[in-house]
């Protein structure tokens, strides 16, 4: 497609020279920007995914010694839908413990509630707030935990922030679009005269919109492939620093094949919208022309 002939001279315009810096600006904050997006996206279905099945019982330490605990897990074992109850022993305790109050403290000497870990044959197996009632009536003080009380408001969080994340790429494919706009009409005005020769000998506005259309995608190209490979090292070196901290609750900073793949396509989906941009932008200007 660029060994083609071209009866404008399109890349020596002054407006061409910084297309490619300001596409391949473009094209990096929005890898980023779609990059968060994605990573959010997977937080989101790996923490449904994980606490859909799984519920914890808490048992309070007033009603440890009496017994409570036994009678905790004889009503789960019974209940429909249990699959396995089970509780955590003091070092599985102390291992979700450590990240907020570090390994060297003794929990023994801390009032801790007895965590029993129940996992469900599927999803919604049982009605949480059904278990907490029949507990109740055994152990008072029991709480039945399904992960939605901080889960919920972590979930709404991360939509949130999906929203901002696409207005923000919309944002900036207006800028881009808005920046193939100039570029082309420059280009129009600067070759003014060339194009009125090339319609008195017989050229068609489909064939100077090509010429256009042409150079926008080169330039995107140009501007883009360097905007995607720097892009990808931050997200690189991102994940690695991230992977280096003891946070339970940060999303693991991996995209996958599908993300990866995600994230090639943006400069071509830049370079494909100003090769439009570029082409719809003669094709009305000419269509105006005498």
């Amino acid at each position: 497609m660029f060994q083609r002939r071209r009866d404008l001279p399109l890349a020596g315009d002054p407006a061409s020279r910084f297309v490619p810096g300001i596409i391949g600006i473009m094209v990096f904050l929005s890898v980023l920007v779609l990059a968060t997006t994605l990573v959010l996206g997977n937080a989101i279905e790996r923490w449904r995914l994980s606490y859909s099945v799984q519920m914890t019982v808490e048992v309070p330490p007033s009603a440890t010694g009496h017994g409570a605990v036994g009678r905790v897990i004889e009503i789960l074992d019974a209940t429909p839908g249990v699959v396995e109850a089970r509780p955590l022993s003091d070092e599985n305790v102390a291992e979700l413990l450590a990240p907020w109050i570090g390994r060297d403290l003794d929990i023994d000497q801390l009032p801790l509630p007895v965590l029993v870990d129940i996992r469900l044959e599927r999803p919604g197996a049982i009605d949480a707030e059904a278990l907490q009632s029949a507990l109740d009536r055994e152990v008072p003080g029991v709480r039945v935990d399904d992960g939605r009380r901080w889960l919920d408001p972590v979930r709404a969080t991360a939509r949130a922030l999906q929203m901002i994340a696409g207005l923000i790429l919309i944002f900036i494919a207006a800028g881009a679009i808005a920046t193939i706009v100039f570029m082309t009409r420059t280009g129009l005005a600067v070759h003014r005269d060339t194009i009125g020769i090339l319609h008195q000998v017989g050229a068609q506005d489909s064939y100077i919109a090509r010429q256009f259309q042409t150079q926008a995608l080169r330039l995107a190209l140009y501007g883009g492939v360097p905007g995607l490979v720097v892009a990808a090292l931050c997200i690189v070196l991102i994940g690695r620093l991230a992977g280096q901290l003891e946070a339970p609750l940060l999303p693991e900073l991996a995209l996958g094949a599908h993300g990866w793949i995600a994230l090639v396509l943006v400069p071509v989906t830049a370079a494909a919208i100003a090769m439009a941009t570029a082409r719809l932008t003669v094709l009305a200007t000419l269509a105006r022309l005498p």
